[in-house]
């Protein structure tokens, strides 16, 4: 896994299709003079070329997970057809991963426009639209049914996201425009790709017989035959790649033990809950969310910057996922407490207002998710004055962390049992299990996985000492709310405000290391009311020190501030896995990263790109010291 990763591709701004249809009602693209499905019903050809092509649904009652990756999704009217297939045939078991990757998706507006066309999809596709993301480059994870149906969006060039794609793939829908329209999508790279992502005895189908397909496939791996084809084409393709198919896997032993119960745990606890798996939370506190997850409110934002580094890339990605997961809780009627309206990120100064206009321009973000806005508006906006113009994030939030925690473990549907106000003292790995064992070295529990998702107490034991972990000190102080100062949206600078919960403003939170001390500090409260006052001035007008409250948390932290996650490396740590350091963007990373924990437990595809995968993986750490 660590050896030859893939670069980060170069961030190419998201080009859209646009809807047109023909006289006979075929969706056509001008951009590369073809249809995207035959005019003699685009659900029909799915069915015939796609599904039967692959043996659907029959598979299905034989798997417990599939996984389909799909060259084209276009206005996802393929997907749309094997989550409708996959509903009609019962296979209540089987969890489908659709994989697809697109060049130039269509904007909502238009995606709503076409699938009118197609009634009987009507309620798949709007719960589809409902969660539909911005169009940014990568990868997006979507779920729908409860977990049961996820879909994974590549948004790029296909040859590039595809080689960032970690899947093992048990059937391929080609569908790109004809290879001689766009060659680019039937390459040899791209057949190559498909060869690595191939499971034994995977199957592909595609509607072209073109030679340069069939001699290509072939020569990746595949063996290829042609078949009666949908309405006028007279032929279309099948393969399977060389091997023989794993029917029937068994999905193991689906337990697994989680050490920690704030964000990181929870979350890790709930996405392994959705996938079916009993899971044992083991807390030292007698609660959920007692160390920093505990704070009154935080914020859930997404980061850009100019050259779009890793941490760029991971926060607004996983900014995004936290927005759905949030989303899906509250649909359950289990969600956070949390605020509307957006946030507001002040600029620092005229050079990083500058700066935040050429981020915007240059990567053409869509308005829905930022957009700048002059001091004027930005004073509506937040219903008090701000110190100057600033970037508006609609869909970010203020929220409370420890109703997080909750919402996670109200939303596991009864997988999770808790174990609160047990300290563990240790790990140990007997007969492929793992027992967590108390100080007196009893055991507490065991399985053949265990989740370190702790923070900083992950490092007392043995099998992860080596990792740079750190505990950085934070306080937030709270401000009784002022008479006639009714801030409406959470604003954040250097710091951040909350609009008032249970009559009280978060203002925070300081960042020292190598400071252990827990109690509050009046010099801390001093520099949150100067963060204040350069965010809203006067808004803190006659508060001093003295009338504040306060608390204290320690955030774990890795060396290069990028969070850990996956695999533990080593001999005897099979089972054993990271979800740690999430820092001070807990809230904004916690849900993506207990996705991407979650997927490596079971073997499902990844929800990001491989190279990202590498920079969170607790072994880039051995590696350097190589």
């Amino acid at each position: 896994m660590h050896q030859g990763v893939p670069l980060l591709p170069d961030f190419q701004p998201i080009v859209p299709a646009k809807a047109s249809f023909r006289a006979d009602g075929a969706l056509y693209s001008a951009r590369f003079d073809d249809v995207y499905a035959s005019s003699q019903g685009t659900l029909a050809q799915a069915q015939h070329v796609f599904l039967n092509g692959n043996d659907l649904p029959l598979r299905w009652q034989k798997a417990g997970r599939f996984t389909i990756v799909e060259t084209g999704f276009g206005a996802g009217l393929n997907f749309l057809a094997t989550w409708r297939a996959l509903r009609q045939a019962g296979s209540s078991a089987t969890h489908l991963h659709f994989v697809s990757v697109e060049k130039h998706p269509f904007e909502p507006a238009e995606l709503a426009l076409i699938h009118g066309h197609y009634p009987e999809l009507g309620e798949l596709s709007r719960e589809f639209r409902g969660s539909y993301p911005p169009l940014l480059p990568g990868f997006h994870r979507l779920h729908f049914d409860s977990g049961r149906v996820t879909l994974t969006l590549l948004l790029g060039e296909a040859g590039a996201m595809l080689r960032q794609l970690q899947a093992r793939a048990d059937a391929f829908f080609l569908d790109g425009f004809a290879p001689v329209k766009n060659p680019q999508m039937w390459s040899p790279e791209i057949f190559t790709e498909l060869a690595r992502l191939a499971k034994p005895g995977a199957t592909l189908a595609t509607y072209t017989v073109a030679a340069m397909v069939c001699q290509g496939l072939a020569e990746a791996g595949f063996e290829v035959e042609k078949r009666p084809g949908f309405a006028t084409k007279r032929e279309m393709l099948c393969g399977r790649f060389r091997g023989t198919a794993e029917e029937g896997v068994a999905q193991g032993d689906k337990r697994a033990i989680v050490l920690g119960a704030g964000l990181a745990g929870t979350t890790c606890a709930q996405r392994l809950a959705e996938r079916g798996w009993s899971v044992q939370l083991i807390e030292r506190h007698l609660s959920s969310a007692q160390e920093a997850s505990g704070n009154p409110a935080g914020l859930v934002r997404p980061v850009f910057s100019l050259d779009w580094n890793t941490h760029s890339r991971f926060t607004t990605a996983a900014f995004l996922y936290a927005s759905r997961h949030q989303a899906a809780l509250d649909r359950a009627g289990v969600g956070p407490d949390h605020g509307e309206g957006g946030v507001l990120q002040l600029a620092r100064d005229a050079s990083h207002f500058d700066k935040q206009q050429r981020i915007i321009e240059a990567f053409t973000l869509p308005v829905d998710l930022v957009k700048v806005v002059p001091t004027a508006e930005a004073t509506e906006l937040a219903g008090v004055p701000v110190a100057g113009p600033a970037c508006w994030f609609p869909h970010a939030v203020w929220a409370n962390p420890a109703s997080m925690c909750r919402a996670n473990l109200d939303g596991a549907d009864g997988m999770v049992r808790s174990l609160y106000g047990h300290d563990v003292g240790g790990l140990r790995r007997v007969d492929g299990q793992w027992e967590v064992l108390d100080g007196a070295d009893e055991v507490l529990a065991s399985s053949p996985v265990v989740v370190l998702a702790n923070a900083c107490a992950a490092i007392r034991f043995p099998q992860a000492a080596w990792l740079p972990l750190r505990p950085v000190r934070g306080q937030v102080s709270l401000m009784r709310q002022q008479p006639g100062r009714t801030l409406r949206i959470a604003v954040c600078r250097e710091g951040y405000v909350t609009p008032a919960i249970d009559g009280e403003h978060c203002i925070g939170a300081t960042f020292n290391e190598d400071m252990p001390e827990p109690e509050v500090r009046t010099e801390d409260h001093e520099a949150n009311l100067r963060r204040l006052e350069s965010m809203l001035p006067g808004f803190g007008k006659g508060i001093t020190p003295e009338m504040l409250g306060g608390r204290v948390a320690f955030r774990a932290m890795s060396f290069d501030r990028l969070p850990v996650l996956g695999a533990m490396p080593g001999e005897g740590q099979a089972g054993l896995f990271a979800c740690l350091a999430l820092g001070s963007r807990g809230m904004t990373w916690a849900a993506l990263a207990a996705e991407i924990v979650a997927s490596r437990i079971t073997g499902e595809p990844m929800p990001v790109e491989a190279a990202l995968l590498s920079a969170l993986d607790p072994a880039r750490f051995l590696k350097k010291k190589r």
